[in-house]
């Protein structure tokens, strides 16, 4: 499941909510993956605007942000 959403917000261009461990410590974010490269995630956020780096096993859940319910018809539509 965390394939699907890293790949959504990478090919939709859409924030994702993002839970992760870093350095003992439970972090969370909406976040905008950029870029994939094998297990490192390029991301930004509304904070950062120059992309950081995240390690997929770092991750511990991803779902959809607020408001976003995935459906892409609408988007698709707009963006013809």
């Amino acid at each position: 499941m965390i394939e699907r959403f890293l790949n959504y917000s990478l090919r939709y261009g859409k924030k994702i909510k993002a839970i992760w461990l870093e350095n003992d410590e439970i972090k969370q974010a909406n976040i905008t993956v950029k870029e994939i490269q094998g297990d490192t995630i390029f991301y930004s956020t509304a904070k950062l605007k120059t992309p950081a780096t995240i390690q997929k096993q770092q991750l511990l859940s991803l779902g959809y942000s607020r408001g976003d319910s995935g459906e892409l018809e609408l988007f698709n539509k707009e963006n013809q």
